[in-house]
């Protein structure tokens, strides 16, 4: 603990000027020690003053901080109100009222870490500061009111006219003016500065335009529950928590709870929608609609609306596949000339368009080992005919994806070379083509031999083969194309 030896409370002016105005401060002395009776000497220090109400252990009226230096015995001197102001306002002290104590706290090391040194009551001398609130202030009065030995009168209406208080017009104005009128004149006030404000919420900060901002994250409101409370007679309770209860009736005042029930019914025949008990029908009648079809133009119309031609939906339809896989049409009139042209006509833009995307190409192959060893060797092939150009260095690459079929016939003497298909479509697959011995004629070898196969675009297709005898041979062709 801190020990304070308080020397003096002096109320002494800082400064006086001629008109005896009230002191500014009161001049305060005092030994810091420390926990052991000595004094902390030579060192800034932090002292903590606040003028509390009534007691020690009263309100803080006033509450203010110094850093002053010590000497070599501990002693400091400070000017009470002339500190840094923490709390309050020194010159709205109110002396006048109560009694009022002087704490004081300090922090030897400088800092904010204060230790109460102690508090002792301020007697007489001090209150030299009420002297500026006593006696005659100079003050003047106004009209309507009498100061007399510091107390003020109110004399009454100074015109005895209590008529022209009175407000004989309120006008806002277009530019945001408020205008009032009494007997004594007009007195106008601009409010352009707070026109046209607005509230907006972000989070729980609610802000309005030119002004503050308000946090009603404390504000709790949003979460309360409703629940039915007790029940006397046809009332019924429903409370809200931390809100007023609601009494409602909910008699039924005829006893019958089947007259609240009502049904819906159609007239067909005069389109008309009914309510049970209900003396009104609602007439449907101008909401009645009807779909006509045009074959010639494929217009779709709907009457009292608009009309939409239907020919791209009937060709994506038609060309959607052309080996129907399933799609059926139904409920169709007679076929007409036109109909029947007009679908032929689709019918023969899809197969062209399927032909003419089936990729098909033609390639022949000549291949002779002169000399070495062909172990899953690519042969070259040379275009018959390839209108999509899916054939480059000597292999075939799928442009989309679907399923294709492959063909390769050849000759090649007896003891002809091995040659395979090999298929890339992820992994590597290598399938044989089959050999035959063209009899009667034994020395000859015919290879034939087709495959079908479902391919991802990107997927290759090559003819290669395995040979190791010198002048083995093998001459053909290989055909493919889309299905």
């Amino acid at each position: 603990m801190i020990r304070l030896l308080l020397l003096s409370v002096l109320a002494l002016l800082i400064s006086v000027p001629a008109s005896a105005q009230a002191p500014k401060g009161i001049n305060y002395q005092g030994v810091a020690r420390d926990n052991e009776g000595k004094p902390i000497a030579s060192k800034t220090i932090s002292v903590r003053i606040s003028i509390l109400q009534n007691s020690a252990q009263g309100t803080a009226e006033y509450t203010e901080t110094h850093n002053p230096q010590t000497n070599p015995f501990g002693l400091f001197t400070l000017v009470i109100g002339q500190g840094t102001v923490t709390s309050g306002n020194f010159a709205f002290v109110s002396w006048a009222i109560g009694n009022k104590w002087l704490q004081i706290e300090i922090d030897p090391t400088g800092g904010s870490s204060y230790q109460l040194a102690g508090s002792q009551q301020l007697m007489s001398v001090p209150y030299a500061f009420y002297a500026e609130y006593s006696g005659n202030n100079n003050l003047t009065a106004g009209n309507g009111i009498a100061i007399t030995n510091g107390v003020i009168t109110n004399t009454g209406d100074a015109d005895n006219n209590p008529a022209n208080e009175l407000l004989t017009a309120a006008v806002l104005t277009a530019d945001k003016k408020l205008r009032l009128t009494d007997a004594g004149g007009t007195k106008e006030v601009d409010l352009a500065p707070v026109a046209n404000q607005s509230l907006t919420l972000s989070g729980t900060t609610l802000t309005i335009t030119g002004g503050n901002t308000v946090n009603i994250g404390t504000v709790n409101t949003d979460n309360q529950n409703l629940s039915l409370g007790s029940a006397s007679g046809t009332n019924r309770t429903i409370n809200i928590s931390n809100g007023t209860p609601v009494t409602l009736d909910v008699a039924d005042n005829d006893n019958s709870i089947a007259n609240e029930i009502q049904d819906l019914s159609l007239n067909a025949a005069t389109n008309q929608l009914s309510l049970t008990s209900d003396g009104t029908p609602v007439d449907l009648t101008p909401y009645k609609q009807t779909l006509t079809y045009t074959p010639g133009t494929n217009n779709l119309a709907i009457s009292g609306g608009n009309s939409v031609n239907i020919t791209t939906t009937l060709a994506q339809a038609l060309t959607n596949n052309p080996n129907a896989s399933g799609i059926r049409i139904q409920n169709i009139g007679t076929p007409t000339v036109a109909t029947d042209a007009t679908t032929k006509g689709y019918v023969d833009t899809s197969i062209a368009t399927a032909i003419a995307t089936n990729y098909a190409f033609k390639t022949s192959f000549s291949f002779l080992n002169t000399g070495g060893v062909f172990n899953d060797s690519p042969i070259t092939l040379t275009d018959v005919f390839d209108d999509f150009n899916t054939v480059s260095a000597n292999r075939f690459t799928a442009p989309v994806a679907g399923v294709y079929s492959f063909s390769v016939s050849g000759t090649s003497p007896v003891g002809g070379a091995l040659i395979k298909l090999r298929v890339s479509s992820g992994t590597s697959s290598l399938y044989d083509i089959k050999q035959t011995v063209a009899y009667p004629n034994v020395t000859i070898i015919n290879y034939q031999d087709s495959n079908i196969y479902k391919l991802n675009a990107g997927d290759t297709v090559e003819l290669v083969v395995n040979s190791v005898l010198l002048g083995q041979r093998v001459d053909g062709i290989l055909f493919g194309f889309k299905l």
